[in-house]
Parts: structure tokens; sequence; C-alpha cells
């Protein structure tokens, strides 16, 4: 159109289109199209940048919601820069300094867990099971366990060794049945649920 005020050039038509268009929308907008087409195109225009503003403005607020409920922390890299703690002298405490995590460093867990429930720390380093359990028990509805295992290790049990003697009663072939019979039989997984995971 010959007195459009749009520009001709492909993109500033487009925003300036927008511009118009939300103008209009807002009741703000004296410059209205003459012809049919004009016309027809400003109502579509119209309601292509209403739609883009609620899509835009939706997923804003989505976003804002969604930090909010999971916190600012969701795994290790989001580590540094937080107040952390862990244990002394734990594997944690060696990766917390190997990754450069400034973490304050307690005695036991459950000073960092006193601190982590008294806001004085954003998160807190440690074994898994340790974390699952407390945030199953004492820490249920005040703690939650985000993020991966980042450092897998293993966990045994030890038993003094067997003497030559026929009577003498071999632990490790027990203890070995019964862990397997109980991953056989589901038990294991019941004890699991009942004191690692938050689940009602």
């Amino acid at each position: 159109m010959r007195n459009s005020p749009f520009s001709r050039h492909y993109f500033p038509g487009i925003f300036h289109a927008m511009g118009w268009a939300l103008s209009a929308a807002a009741g703000q907008q004296n410059d209205n199209p003459r012809s049919r087409i004009g016309r027809f195109t400003s109502i579509a225009a119209i309601f292509v940048s209403l739609l883009f503003l609620t899509y835009w403005q939706a997923e804003l607020t989505s976003s804002f919601t969604v930090q909010q409920l999971q916190g600012g922390i969701q795994g290790p890299d989001d580590l540094p820069g937080k107040r952390v703690g862990t244990v002394t002298g734990s594997t944690s405490a060696q990766w917390a300094q190997q990754h450069r995590v400034g973490a304050t460093e307690f005695q036991n867990i459950s000073q960092a867990f006193e601190a982590l429930e008294g806001g004085s720390l954003e998160a807190v380093v440690y074994d898994a099971p340790v974390l699952l359990y407390h945030s199953a028990t004492t820490g249920r509805g005040k703690v939650r366990v985000v993020g991966p295992v980042f450092r897998k290790e293993n966990y045994g049990i030890v038993f003094p060794p067997r003497s030559g003697s026929p009577r003498k009663v071999d632990y490790r072939k027990r203890v070995n049945e019964a862990l397997l019979k109980m991953r056989e039989d589901g038990a294991f997984d019941r004890i699991y649920k009942r004191w690692f995971t938050t689940e009602e």
C-alpha cells in the first residue's frame, strides 16, 4: 500500500506493524487503515500480536514459577558461589575442594543439617544414603534431595577372617545369600522405599 505507515523493509515492517497493533489494541491508535485489505490486515496483526504477547507472558510466568518451586540449586554445577556445608575429612569435602566449592566443614552431619534447616546454608553435600534418610525422616518437609549422585561409591560389610575350625560360621556367605534373597522377593525395595524416599 502506498499510504501505509509501515516500513517497506521486511523485518522493520513486521516490528512496526506489531507495535501499531499493540497500540491499537490498547485504544491508543488513531491512524486506522482505510481500505478493506488494510483493515483486515490490521485486525490479523492485532490478534497475532496479542497471541504472541500472551504466549510470551505465559512462558515468562512459567519460568519464574518453576524457578521458585525448584530453588536455585538443582545439581553440582549450581554449587559454586552458594553456601554449602559438608563433613570434615569426608570424600564430599575432597570433592568440594577439587571443584572449587567453598564448603563450610562440620565435625558431623547433624551440625550441617541444623545449619541447613536454620538457613545459614543453602545446600549440604554428603553421602546420598545419609541425605536420603534424613529427608525421608527427621528432615521430611524441611529439606529435599536434588540432582544426581555425582560421585558413586560402593559400601561393604567387613567380617573377621574365618579360621580353619569347621565350627566357625561363614557370615560372608550367609549375608550374601540373605541379600540376594531380599533382592529377589522385593524386601530390599520395600525397605529402601520406607527409609530413603519421601513418597507418601
